[in-house]
């Protein structure tokens, strides 16, 4: 009894679900209509998401622009920034070496001196000038190696 019993309960669904796929049949123009909208549908769904895309990518090529730009005024800014600081370290050197050129011409000239002191009379007086005239030619060269240099450490920063 229990077979009968699944099987009449079976026949009432199989009946019922044979029903409704014949209520469920279209017809041509139902189905072309259906069609119609799906395509309707998809051509607006693929507008949307291309209007997207391209708002999308606007942004993104902004961004870039905006990136770039900052990039520009940084490296302006720091180009400036490392000029400025060549240029204060070729002043810096300029006169570090002026000081060293000075230093030896002094050396050079006191030692002259010395070997002066042995000598007498117009000998001693025309040492003594050369020794001082050896001087002045160095301090002379340096001076004009150190404004040289200043120059153009000035002239960097233009």
């Amino acid at each position: 009894m229990m077979n009968r019993t699944k099987s009449s309960r079976l026949v009432p669904i199989a009946l019922l679900a044979a029903l409704m796929l014949a209520g469920c049949k279209e017809t041509a123009s139902e189905t072309a209509e259906d069609v119609a909208k799906a395509r309707a549908d998809a051509s607006e769904d693929v507008g949307a998401a291309r209007q997207e895309a391209s708002q999308t990518v606007q942004k993104a090529d902004e961004q870039i622009a905006d990136a770039q730009q900052e990039y520009a005024n940084t490296d302006a800014t720091a180009r400036a920034d490392l000029i400025e600081v060549q240029s204060d370290a070729m002043s810096k050197t300029a006169q570090a070496d002026f000081d060293v050129a000075i230093a030896n011409a002094k050396g050079i000239a006191d030692v002259a001196t010395e070997g002066c002191g042995m000598l007498t009379g117009v000998d001693k007086t025309a040492c003594l000038s050369a020794a001082e005239s050896e001087f002045e030619v160095s301090k002379a060269k340096a001076t004009a190696e150190r404004d040289a240099a200043l120059v153009a450490a000035a002239d960097k920063q233009q």
